[in-house]
C-alpha cells in the first residue's frame, strides 16, 4: 500500500505542460520508501514527546497505535498506560478504549466487565455514543450477573436519540421480547433503513409473523436479503427455508435455497446435515 501511495504522489508531481517524465527507477522508489519511513519515525518521535508532556491527543494516538498494532507492535499494557493518561484528563474517547480493552480481554487476561462498565459509563456520560451502545450491550447481553434491562434501555435510548442504528436495533429487540410490537417495528424500521443488518433481519421477522406490521412474505424476504447480503447467517438460513419450502410467491427455488444455505455454512452457522433436512422440506 505504501508503494501505491508513493507512486500516486509521483504521478501528481508530473507537470501538466505535456512533458513526459521517465518512469521512476527501483533505486528512486527505494529512496522514496526510506524517506517515507523516516518521516513516520519522526512523526512517532514527536508524538511521544508531546504525549510525555501531557498532550491528550498524542496520548490517545499512542494508545491506539499500541492497541491496534499500527506500527507492527501490539502492546496491551502500553495501550492502557497511554489511554489512562488521556482518560485521567477527562478524554471520553480514551475512556471508551479502556472500556473496550477491559471488555475484550486477551489470551492472557480474561474480560473484566465491571471495569469495562466503569469506563464505558464515564465516556457515556460525556455523550460518547459507542460507549453508550457497548455499555448497554453488557447490560443486555453480557454475563448474567451484569444483566440489567433498565440500564440497557437507558443507554440505548441515549444513543438512539442521536440516531444510532445499533441502538435502535437493540431497543427493537427489547420491545419484541416484551411483545410491544409496534414499538419494536418503529425501532427496527429505523435501524433497517440505516443499513444495520441485525435491524434488517429482525424487521423482516416482524413481517413474517405479522407482528406490529402487516404479514407480508415479500417484505420479509426483502429485508432478509438485505441482511443476508451483509453475511448475517440467520438471515441466510431464513432465506434458504423460504426458497426451499416454496414460501416465496414464485414457489420452490432450490438453486437460491442452496446458495444462501451454503453462505451460512461458510460462516460455520449450519451443517450439511441441517441443509439436507431443509432441502428435504423437514420443517423445524
Amino acid at each position: 500500500m505504501k508503494k501505491i501511495i508513493l507512486f500516486a504522489l509521483l504521478i501528481l508531481q508530473i507537470p501538466i505542460t505535456g512533458y513526459s517524465a521517465a518512469a521512476p527507477s527501483i533505486d528512486d522508489l527505494i529512496q522514496a520508501e526510506k524517506r517515507y519511513s523516516q518521516t513516520k519515525q519522526d512523526i512517532l518521535s514527536d508524538t511521544i514527546t508531546k504525549a510525555q508532556s501531557g498532550d491528550i491527543e498524542s496520548q490517545k494516538v499512542l494508545g491506539i497505535l499500541y492497541n491496534e498494532g499500527t506500527t507492527g507492535v501490539i502492546n496491551r499494557d502500553k495501550a492502557i498506560y497511554w489511554f489512562n493518561l488521556a482518560a485521567n484528563q477527562g478524554d471520553a474517547a480514551a475512556e471508551f478504549y479502556l472500556g473496550l480493552i477491559s471488555q475484550k480481554g486477551d489470551k492472557n487476561t480474561p474480560p473484566d466487565y465491571q471495569n469495562a462498565i466503569t469506563w464505558y459509563e464515564k465516556a457515556a456520560n460525556q455523550g460518547n455514543i459507542q460507549a453508550q451502545v457497548n455499555c448497554a450491550n453488557i447490560y443486555q447481553f453480557g454475563p448474567k450477573e451484569f444483566q440489567n434491562l433498565d440500564k440497557a434501555k437507558f443507554w440505548l435510548t441515549k444513543a438512539a436519540e442521536k440516531g444510532d442504528p445499533i441502538a435502535h436495533a437493540n431497543l427493537g429487540i427489547i420491545a419484541s421480547v416484551a411483545e410491544n410490537y409496534e414499538e419494536a417495528a418503529s425501532h427496527l424500521k429505523f435501524a433497517a433503513e440505516k443499513g444495520d443488518r441485525i435491524g434488517q433481519y429482525n424487521y423482516g421477522t416482524l413481517f413474517l409473523a405479522g407482528s406490529g406490521v402487516p404479514e407480508d412474505m415479500q417484505q420479509a424476504k426483502y429485508w432478509f436479503e438485505k441482511s443476508a447480503a451483509q453475511n448475517l447467517p440467520d438471515a441466510q438460513i431464513s432465506l434458504g427455508r423460504i426458497y426451499a419450502w416454496g414460501f416465496d410467491a414464485k414457489g420452490v427455488d432450490k438453486e437460491k435455497a442452496l446458495y444462501w444455505l451454503n453462505k451460512a455454512k461458510a460462516e460455520g452457522a449450519i451443517s450439511d446435515e441441517k441443509i439436507n433436512a431443509i432441502m428435504a422440506k423437514k420443517l423445524d
